[in-house]
């Protein structure tokens, strides 16, 4: 498939490579792992590479340069699937086109101590219809990693490993290329039109990407985000039957099954949701040291004072099944067993309720089916 970018510039893009050629010289300015840096060229390529990928990009990339034709070639590469590419474009003062190509399985914040071995990696190509300054194409870089930043956000991606909001993946990159057409453009920081207009490109098209590639719509389900950090559906299962009061008519696995499906419609709820999503949001606001009036040292040691998350945590019991759930959430809150132990404040009363919660439903259930 062939597309055209600017005038004498096209993208043809397939399975295994997205080609940009460009009957002139392009300005470009890359953390490409072939060819980075600063380069006069008139070819850019991302490269479909496999999933377990370990090579030398550059050794690898010369075993196939004959398909990319003569001269210098900036090259950069992914495991993702480039026919999930994201092409977006504005036209301003300037015309700027934006190309992403995302997969996000190893996800990362910047300052992981522990970045996760899977292999994903945001391309985010930026072409600019103008000549730009070095000064300038630097300046993009920025506008773009902040408007990325902002569109991970927007999707709520974490970390792989510390399951906090993710920054990017551990193998990034990032292109700006200049046509050279026009007065060279000094600045494309937030508060001039062409960094207005790359941020806007970058966001929509990294979240589109982000979307199509792995699926993540913004309004998935409480599941999904309960994984994303780490909580397993196993996990709230196995603590509840921690605290399971046997029924003579009920064999513990036959139990489990009952709860298991009480607890996956109880998740269904959007109210429950919601006052559970609200309960990681304070935990993360908490250890910023952003609740008013508590620092995030105390907040780290559950300080008696904070009884927020506890009425959180019985307004989301009491929703689920009312006074019955009450009841259950003040018997798990005491002995806080199973993944309840190892979850930071506002979390563990949270997801202590949500369990607690679908318990009482479930007995409630193997009540009246023992009656009949």
């Amino acid at each position: 498939m062939r597309r055209t970018l600017f005038d004498g510039i096209d993208a043809v893009m397939s399975q295994e490579a997205i080609v940009i050629e460009s009957n002139r010289p392009m300005k470009i300015l890359s953390s490409a792992p072939v060819n980075g840096g600063v380069k006069v060229s008139q070819r850019i390529v991302v490269l479909k590479v496999d999933k377990n990928f370990s090579e030398d990009p550059e050794r690898y990339f010369k075993s196939r340069a004959e398909s990319f034709g003569s001269g210098e070639v900036v090259c950069l590469m992914t495991a993702a699937d480039l026919t999930k590419l994201q092409v977006t474009e504005r036209h301003g003062g300037v015309h700027v086109v934006a190309l992403v190509t995302a997969g996000i399985s190893n996800a990362t914040s910047i300052g992981d101590r522990f970045p996760s071995e899977t292999i994903g990696t945001i391309n985010t190509l930026i072409l600019v219809d103008n000549d730009l300054t070095e000064g300038c194409m630097a300046n993009i870089i920025m506008t773009a990693t902040e408007a990325k930043c902002k569109a991970l956000s927007s999707l709520d991606v974490r970390s792989a490993s510390s399951k906090e909001v993710a920054t990017g993946t551990s193998s990034d990159a990032v292109l700006v290329a200049s046509t050279g057409a026009g007065e060279p453009l000094r600045y494309a920081g937030s508060a001039t039109e062409l960094g207005r207009l790359v941020g806007e490109c970058v966001e929509e098209a990294v979240r589109k990407a982000v979307e199509a590639h792995d699926g993540l719509v913004p309004h998935r389900p409480l599941l999904s985000r309960l994984l994303e950090r780490g909580i397993t559906t196993d996990d709230l299962v196995e603590t509840a039957m921690e605290m399971y009061i046997p029924h003579p008519e009920f064999t513990r696995e036959r139990a489990r099954k009952v709860f298991e499906r009480h607890l996956l419609e109880v998740m269904s709820d959007i109210n429950v949701s919601a006052l559970v999503m609200m309960a990681f949001r304070m935990n993360e606001d908490g250890e910023r040291g952003l609740l008013p009036g508590v620092d995030k040292v105390s907040f780290k040691g559950d300080p008696v004072y904070l009884v927020a998350d506890e009425i959180l945590g019985t307004s989301i019991a009491f929703l689920i099944a009312g006074y019955y759930g009450l009841f259950e959430f003040y018997r798990f809150d005491r002995k806080k067993p199973g993944i309840l132990g190892r979850l930071p404040p506002f979390v563990d009363d949270a997801i202590g309720a949500l369990i607690a919660g679908a318990s009482s439903r479930m007995y409630t259930d193997m009540l009246k089916r023992g009656e009949r």
